[in-house]
């Protein structure tokens, strides 16, 4: 008889997770206990060598991968930490898993397309939305012929979701369902870790560039994902029979894609129901506050629960100036190290910030991105007044069209953001965009930068302007010093797209070295949106990673939740 215990450990819970090992605790051979400690799912099990094979190979078909996974092993225990209790399952969402998928989802099965089939193991059934109930195959058939038909097609949801054969107008960067899994790779460029993403439970979605010279997929970059609930697999498949790869989607509130950072996934900001406030921490050290909101989200402290949900008051809550301190406060939070560290906070949402804590606690805004002209000719303005004069001129000579481009542009506010930049940046490169709006044009860039082979290219210049109070970017010389490398070489942006990434890395790398010397950085913390930008992020981690422990509370939010959580630690008296 051997004692032995199955670990899943999670970056943030998993309610199917805890789900699966309730399930199990039923299980009537075996005397199971199961557990969930310090973010580890457990099942603990006492019988034979082939009882426990028999435990394995069930529990390795039940424990589908999640996104939230970080490691999972098997060991041999003298005594057991688990229960006999059921642990609390919180709100799980998942409608599928690998039992019932293939009875309603394959096209070879007699039950295919009954979406209302019952399962006893994740119990799907019982989270089928409202509006899918009743729902019949033959009305997602319907669905599908009007689709192929009409071009378009709806099927009712929380958001009713709408399916399309071409681009739909007014709706950001393209989303695509993939109905044909099979032809993924050779339409997009993906690694592993995205792949492993989009068959998870959950069904995030993803960003992704597509494969170079796409006959149909011309956009820089897309959001793609798998399908998510029943009635959407079952459409799927459907279309998968009648030769469709993937089809546009979109639907209101739909989640951000996921981001990839520190070899783990994290949100950008989660949906939050206030019929069931998101436990995001326990265990927490007690704030200044019982009480913060950021953003439309309100966090709580109690008894060191922290909970967050939708704030019931009118306005956002929270200044966006203290947006990069709340932020260093909740990346400190699982330490509870609140001091001799840094946060590298960039949003395209909040001002972009680097601030600092000193070994007795004090803050210090060290750097603030400039917010750039909104119009063109004010950024040409500002060029052409600044010592850049020369390049600038030579420019609009040499790239007569890119010029009049650069005088059309209209960034959409807020423009203190590294996104703006990116934006301009991507006119002076010349990257074609279907719109001349800040969104394509910096997505143009990023995919140029992405398609860059290799570590090497030009060193673009960041230099920092002092301020009374902080310090900021001298953009009209980062920009001047772009034009000057296109100018004595157009023919690769690719290698200029990806050195706007690789210097700005290089330089943060410097600033944080400079802040080391003066106060002691013991810690970088990297916090906001537009760390979705996976160059940015995979170059920042490999320069600055090599001289500082790189932090991101994963069970937190990248750019959400974690505002308001912080806001509960900010020395700030609340009004």
């Amino acid at each position: 008889m051997k004692n032995i215990r199955f670990e899943f450990t999670c970056s943030k819970q998993v309610p199917l997770y805890a789900h699966l090992c309730n399930q199990y605790l039923n299980h009537d051979q075996l005397n199971i206990t199961v557990g969930y400690q310090e973010q580890v799912y457990f099942i603990e099990a006492q019988g034979e060598l082939k009882e426990l094979e028999s435990l394995a190979d069930a529990i390795a078909q039940d424990f589908l991968i999640s996104v939230w996974l970080t490691d999972s092993r098997i060991s041999l225990i003298d005594s057991r930490m688990g229960s006999h209790q059921l642990l609390p399952d919180a709100k799980v969402e998942q409608e599928f898993c690998q039992q019932c998928l293939p009875l309603f989802g394959d096209n070879q099965s007699p039950l295919f397309g009954d979406i209302s089939l019952k399962c006893d193991c994740c119990h799907g059934r019982t989270r089928l939305h409202e509006k899918h109930l009743g729902l019949s195959y033959t009305d997602i058939v319907s669905i599908a012929d009007s689709l192929l038909r009409d071009g378009e097609a709806q099927l009712p949801n929380k958001d009713t979701i709408t399916f399309s054969l071409s681009p739909l107008s007014n709706t950001g960067r393209d989303k695509l369902l993939i109905c044909n899994p099979n032809t993924l790779n050779a339409q997009f460029h993906l690694k592993d870790h995205q792949i492993l993403a989009l068959s998870s439970i959950e069904k995030p979605l993803i960003t992704a560039r597509p494969v170079n010279d796409h006959p149909k997929l011309d956009a820089p970059l897309y959001d793609i994902c798998f399908a998510y609930n029943r009635a959407v697999v079952v459409l799927c498949e459907i279309l998968r029979q009648k030769g469709i790869d993937w089809v546009y989607f979109h639907a209101d509130n739909l989640s951000k894609p996921m981001v990839w950072i520190q070899s783990a996934w994290s949100k950008i900001s989660s949906e939050i129901d206030n019929n069931d406030p998101v436990v995001v921490l326990e265990n927490a050290p007690e704030p200044l506050h019982d009480e913060a909101s950021f953003n439309g989200v309100v966090a709580r402290w109690k008894k060191g629960l922290i909970n967050c949900s939708q704030s019931d008051t009118e306005g956002t809550g929270g200044e966006r100036s203290d947006a990069g301190i709340c932020a260093l406060h909740a990346g400190n939070l699982e330490s509870g190290q609140f001091k001799n560290s840094a946060v590298i906070y960039f949003s395209q949402e909040q001002t972009g910030q680097i601030v600092t804590q000193d070994r007795d606690q004090k803050s210090e805004l060290f750097f603030s991105l400039p917010a750039l002209p909104t119009t063109g000719y004010d950024i040409y303005h500002h060029l052409e007044q600044s010592p850049q004069r020369g390049v600038v001129e030579k420019f609009k000579q040499k790239y007569p069209d890119d010029y009049l481009r650069l005088l059309d542009l209209n960034l959409a506010s807020p423009t203190d953001n590294l996104q703006s930049l990116w934006a301009i940046a991507a006119i002076i490169l010349g990257l074609p965009t279907k719109a001349l709006t800040k969104d394509a044009l910096s997505d143009a860039l990023i995919s140029c930068a992405m398609a860059h082979r290799g570590s090497n290219s030009p060193r673009i210049d960041y230099p920092l302007t002092k301020g009374e109070a902080h310090r900021s970017l001298n953009w009209c010389k980062t920009l001047g010093s772009l034009i000057s490398f296109r100018l004595a070489d157009d023919r690769d942006s690719y290698k200029l797209a990806f050195g706007m990434q690789d210097s700005l890395a290089d330089f943060l790398a410097n600033w944080i070295e400079h802040l080391d010397l003066n106060i002691g950085v013991n810690s970088v913390i990297l916090a906001g949106s537009e760390f979705a930008n996976e160059v940015l992020t995979q170059r920042l981690s490999l320069r600055l990673g090599k001289n500082f422990p790189l932090k991101i509370n994963h069970r937190l939010d990248l750019d959400g939740n974690n505002l308001a959580v912080g806001g509960l630690y900010l020395k700030k008296r609340r009004q």
